[in-house]
Formats: structure tokens, sequence, C-alpha cells
């Protein structure tokens, strides 16, 4: 794996080695194999991460269907 792959990942969040003292619970976790077979994980705390609810889309989508319906 390239070193610009790895801070790109850094830069939003990810971390090479969990926190001293920390849950496990509070950070995913993402593996990552390299070309030689070498395999990194890397961990970014749960909270960074944008929880993403596309009801409103979904909503939005429904009603340009139901108005193309009464054309």
């Amino acid at each position: 794996m390239s070193k610009e792959k790895i801070s790109y990942l850094e830069k939003i969040g990810y971390h090479k080695r969990l926190p001293k003292n920390a849950d496990i619970n509070n950070y995913e976790s993402l593996i990552m194999t390299q070309k030689d077979g070498k395999k990194i994980t890397l961990y970014r705390l749960s909270s960074l991460t944008d929880k993403f609810d596309d009801t409103k889309n979904f909503s939005n989508s429904w009603d340009i269907f139901n108005s193309c319906l009464d054309q």
C-alpha cells in the first residue's frame, strides 16, 4: 500500500494504533492488505463517521415518481 493512501485515510480520522485505555467497541476498523500480503488494521472513532439517512432523498424521489403518474 502506498503512503499516499494511508495518509489520506489518516486525514479522515483513521489511526494505525488505538489510544491507551480506548474501548474497542467505540472504534470501527479497516483491514487493508498490501501488495506483499501484509495486513494493516486502521482504526477510527465511530462518532467521526457520518450517519447517512436516505429517507429524505427517497421521499423526494417518491414525490417525483407520483407526480409523473398524474400526468
